[in-house]
């Protein structure tokens, strides 16, 4: 079976790690979350996946979602800018910028773990021309796509659209809205400082207020930041 458990005893057989221990250490990752890895409550995140990128043969596809080829190809290699940087593909054939589907899935209702989400896309192509145009900036090292799952966040990220995640924000900042897991569910949800070292976790869509929650300080360990909120897409389409 192609689990993520399965794929990472492959990469440590052939890497010659023993322990989980020794595979935290490789990825430069606590056990605790090579544990989560393990029991399928979370998935690769990037400075794991950059980790074992940079130090492995392994496929960054192949890792992630345990598709296509198993082996880097000599055609990644050739037109493709190092994944250290993010999750972004630069083309230099075609002068493009490519935004890839992020390799976990967020809830944005109360409690979804993995929930189903029809992919509509996995990738968005953009000129590199236009990227100023479309976001301020050429700059979108470490940003990735990611899809709502309900309405819990509406209006900030409406229902049919498509999130653009900062995943090189690993820690909380400030008030903001965050990709997050916190044991084994993943949202995306506000966060907030509260009283005495409480984080708040809100939706925004007053509607869902019952479903809002504190992360108390001896629970912060139990916290795993995946990204910061950017954009929102539309994915509504007029009939003409």
């Amino acid at each position: 079976m192609n689990t993520l458990k399965a794929r990472l005893q492959e990469l440590m057989s052939e890497y010659g790690l023993i322990t989980q221990q020794d595979l935290a250490d490789f990825a430069k990752v606590s056990k605790g979350l090579v544990n989560q890895w393990f029991k399928g409550e979370t998935g690769l995140g990037k400075k794991p996946l950059i980790e074992f990128e940079k130090k492995t043969n392994f496929s960054f596809q192949w890792l992630a979602e345990g598709s296509g080829s198993k082996y880097k190809t000599d055609r990644e290699n050739e037109i493709v800018t190092t994944t250290s940087l993010s999750n972004i593909t630069v083309s230099t054939q075609s002068n493009t910028t490519i935004l890839r589907l992020y390799d976990m899935r967020a809830s944005c209702g109360f409690c979804s773990y993995y929930p189903d989400f029809p992919e509509l896309l996995r990738t968005i192509e953009i000129p590199n021309n236009a990227l100023v145009e479309l976001f301020g900036t050429q700059n979108l090292n470490g940003v990735e796509l990611m899809p709502p799952d309900g309405d819990s966040m509406e209006p900030t990220i409406p229902r049919r659209s498509i999130t653009l995640i900062k995943t090189d924000i690993d820690k909380f900042q400030d008030s903001g809205v965050y990709l997050i897991t916190f044991d084994g569910y993943t949202y995306i949800k506000r966060l907030a400082r509260g009283k005495s070292g409480v984080i708040k976790v809100i939706s925004d869509n007053k509607r869902y207020a019952d479903s809002d929650f504190d992360i108390k300080p001896d629970e912060l360990d139990r916290l795993i930041i995946h990204g910061k909120f950017w954009k929102a897409l539309s994915l509504d389409f007029m009939d003409i």
